[in-house]
């Protein structure tokens, strides 16, 4: 799955000048967040699937949110999708979404956009997460 990463992956980790659009698409809901610093998390909503036509109107609903739009224009954004990911198209299996990565950065107006299944980037959490974070099974 990283073969499909942009150069950018590094990056946008690795620094933190802006807001960041924070999303996680499954089948029914797609729950948004801004990282306003590292690890501080706000404007948490999540948004029922059926009720937008596409990713983008979703992508929108959510940005217009008055709570969402205090914080200005979000350049940089990341997508974890209940999905394949590999090249710039992605179709959904679970929801009639489908998008053009590059299409909907554009559309968004963001700088970067980077879309990820949404198990690479559970798998990519795991060392960032503390001892009160994970319940033995």
């Amino acid at each position: 799955m990283t073969a499909s990463l942009p150069d950018t992956a590094g990056s946008i980790a690795g620094r933190f000048d802006t807001v960041r659009l924070l999303a996680d698409v499954g089948g029914t809901n797609a729950r948004f967040a801004l990282e306003t610093a590292p690890g501080r998390f706000e404007a948490v909503q999540v948004l029922g699937c059926a009720d937008h036509a596409t990713l983008g109107d979703a992508i929108r609903t959510y940005l217009a949110l008055p709570s969402v739009a205090a914080f200005g224009q979000v350049r940089h954004a990341a997508i974890a999708i209940a999905n394949p990911v590999d090249g710039d198209q992605v179709r959904m299996t679970n929801h009639h979404w489908q998008f053009s990565i590059e299409a909907l950065r554009q559309e968004a107006g963001f700088d970067i956009l980077l879309v990820v299944n949404d198990f690479y980037a559970l798998a990519r959490s795991l060392p960032h997460l503390g001892g009160g974070d994970k319940v033995q099974v």
